[in-house]
C-alpha cells in the first residue's frame, strides 16, 4: 500500500470523522524521522569521506532513506493542506444542512403558528358573540319578570358578576396548577385561593349560568304558587 492509498482509505468510503487531524500526526511522526536521518547523514558522510569501512554502503542506504523520508513528508505535508480544505468543505456543507434543516422546522412551526393564531381569532369570535347572546338574554329575562314580582338576587343574570364566571372560566381552562408557566389565558382570573392548586375544580361557566337559571325559576315559580 503506498503512502496516499493509506491516506485516501478504501475508495468509495466516507469519512466518518476530520481527516486533517489524523494526517497532521503522521506528517509530525514523518518529520521527526527525517530529522533523525538528517542528523545521522553528517558523520555517515564523513566516514564514507575519510574512507572508514563500509562507510559508503551506510551513505548509500542512508541516502535513499532521506530520499524515501523526505518524499513521504512531502506528500504528508500537502495531503494535509488538502485534508485542512476538505474538512473545511465538509464542515461548511454539514452547516449548511444542519441550517436547512433548522429552517424548516423554523418554516413549520410558523406555519403552524398562523393557523392557530387564525383558528384562536375564529374562536374570539364566536366567543365574543355567545357572550353578547349570555348578556343579552339575561338581561331579556330579567325584563321580562311577571308584573308584580321581583327579581331574585343569586341569578348571575347581572353584567358583573357574568363578567366574572367568564374570567374564572378562562383561568379554569388555560391555568396549570400555581400558575407556574404563567401561560393563563389574558384575562383570566382566579376565583380563589383555593383553586390556586386546582383550577379544573373551577365551577364551570356553563353550569353556574344553569343553577342561576334554575334558581331564578324556582324562586319566580314558588312566588306565582302563593
Amino acid at each position: 500500500m503506498t503512502i496516499l492509498e493509506a491516506i485516501r482509505g478504501k475508495p468509495g468510503t466516507k469519512a466518518a470523522q476530520a481527516q486533517a487531524p489524523e494526517i497532521l500526526r503522521r506528517l509530525h511522526s514523518a518529520e521527526a524521522e527525517l530529522a533523525e536521518l538528517e542528523t545521522q547523514h553528517g558523520n555517515a558522510a564523513l566516514d564514507a569521506i575519510v574512507g572508514e569501512a563500509g562507510a559508503s554502503d551506510r551513505l548509500n542506504t542512508l541516502n535513499r532513506d532521506l530520499a524515501k523520508a523526505r518524499d513521504s513528508v512531502a506528500t504528508l505535508r500537502a495531503a494535509h493542506d488538502a485534508a485542512v480544505e476538505r474538512d473545511e468543505a465538509t464542515i461548511t456543507a454539514q452547516r449548511a444542512a444542519i441550517r436547512k434543516t433548522q429552517m424548516a422546522a423554523v418554516r413549520k412551526h410558523l406555519e403552524a403558528r398562523d393557523a392557530a393564531a387564525v383558528a384562536l381569532s375564529a374562536a374570539i369570535e364566536e366567543a365574543t358573540k355567545q357572550y353578547h347572546a349570555l348578556l343579552d338574554r339575561s338581561a331579556k329575562a330579567q325584563a321580562a319578570c311577571p308584573v308584580g314580582m321581583t327579581w331574585p338576587i343569586s341569578t348571575v343574570c347581572e353584567t358583573d358578576p357574568i363578567r366574572k364566571l367568564v374570567r374564572n372560566e378562562l383561568f379554569r381552562l388555560s391555568a396549570t396548577a400555581g400558575n407556574r408557566d404563567g401561560r393563563a389565558f389574558p384575562g383570566a382570573e382566579l376565583p380563589g385561593s383555593e383553586y390556586e392548586w386546582q383550577p379544573q375544580k373551577i365551577v364551570a361557566l356553563a353550569d353556574a349560568i344553569k343553577q342561576g337559571s334554575e334558581f331564578a325559576m324556582n324562586k319566580l315559580a314558588g312566588k306565582a304558587a302563593e
